[in-house]
């Protein structure tokens, strides 16, 4: 049995790192990333012990017209056995006139590895764009409805792909890579083969562990390093304190804008547990790129709650960190 389960990871890890060997960031972000990392990983599927459901609202540059705007529901839990993990995601993103709704299905496997569990998962999405030639958002300086170039309809493509990803997590430590979409699936809605628009790759890797200060108060530094082809790589380098794993204050500084800007944006976030297995997070993003100019920053709100999570020594506790 144990020869079987290697023979499985050797064989899950080729065609996993197969797939990246070969177009610019396409997903969304989220800055409170621990808190969604079912949202980047599949393989993070039933790991909090009971079944879980997360929303998050993201609104990306406020006040910038047509600016990236992000709604997301998810659900994950173990089954019997707790070896086993499904997941589900409903996402909608918007941008400008464009928009696109995803249904996410996860079935991920545990492994018990030394003192954690080592995850393996699949991810099955269908995915619809959608781009609006009637929107108010479309303008032309002659008028849209003299230009032959633009036909004043509603166009939209469904396509399907494929993910998958690697989970592994102690009580004080966690790391994970994962690719949820797999294929280059083509979105172009022309159709002429001159030019194909495709969904690129996107690779997501993540740390953190926890450094215990005191009986009460613990510090999490926590790492985001996201990747898509021909893009530069993002990192979110977040570090947060914990007091009585209640309440939680932390920042992150996010790489990225042009070349000459120190940094995408410096965030700053505030979690608590607000009753039994219920989660609140607020963060807020201080855009350092020129869009500054135009922009009030970013907001992201996150509401999750973990169904039969046991109460402990007075407190409301989750069943771990990671």
């Amino acid at each position: 049995m144990r020869s079987r389960k290697v023979l499985h990871i050797i064989l899950f890890l080729g065609c996993f790192f197969s797939a990246f060997s070969g177009l610019s960031q396409q997903e969304q972000l989220y800055t409170m990333f621990m808190y969604n990392k079912l949202g980047l990983n599949p393989a993070y599927a039933g790991y909090q012990g009971t079944p879980c459901a997360t929303a998050i609202y993201r609104n990306q540059w406020m006040g910038f017209e047509g600016a990236p705007e992000t709604k997301m529901l998810s659900f994950n839990a173990p089954l019997s056995n707790e070896r086993l993990g499904l997941g589900f995601i409903v996402n909608q993103h918007s941008i400008g006139v464009s928009s696109r709704f995803t249904l996410d299905g996860i079935y991920a496997y545990r492994i018990p590895v030394g003192s954690g569990t080592l995850s393996l998962a699949a991810q099955a999405s269908w995915r619809n764009h959608e781009v609006d030639y009637t929107s108010p958002l479309l303008r032309s300086v002659q008028g849209l409805g003299i230009d032959p170039g633009v036909d004043q309809v509603k166009e939209n493509k469904s396509v399907i792909n494929f993910g998958a990803g690697l989970y592994y997590a102690s009580d004080f430590f966690y790391a994970g890579i994962s690719a949820p979409r797999l294929m280059n699936s083509d979105i172009d809605f022309d159709g002429n083969e001159l030019f194909v628009a495709r969904e690129v790759r996107h690779i997501y890797l993540m740390s953190g562990f926890v450094v215990p200060l005191s009986y009460k108060l613990d510090f999490i530094p926590q790492l985001l390093i996201k990747y898509a082809e021909a893009a530069p790589v993002d990192i979110d380098l977040n570090a947060s304190f914990s007091w009585h794993k209640k309440y939680t204050l932390g920042a992150t500084y996010r790489t990225g804008g042009a070349t000459d800007d120190v940094a995408e944006s410096i965030d700053f976030m505030a979690s608590a547990k607000i009753a039994r297995g219920l989660m609140l997070g607020v963060a807020y993003d201080f855009t350092l790129t020129e869009i500054k100019n135009y922009s009030s920053g970013s907001l992201e709100v996150v509401l999750s709650y973990c169904f039969g999570e046991l109460k402990s020594q007075g407190e409301f506790i989750n069943p771990r960190y990671f």
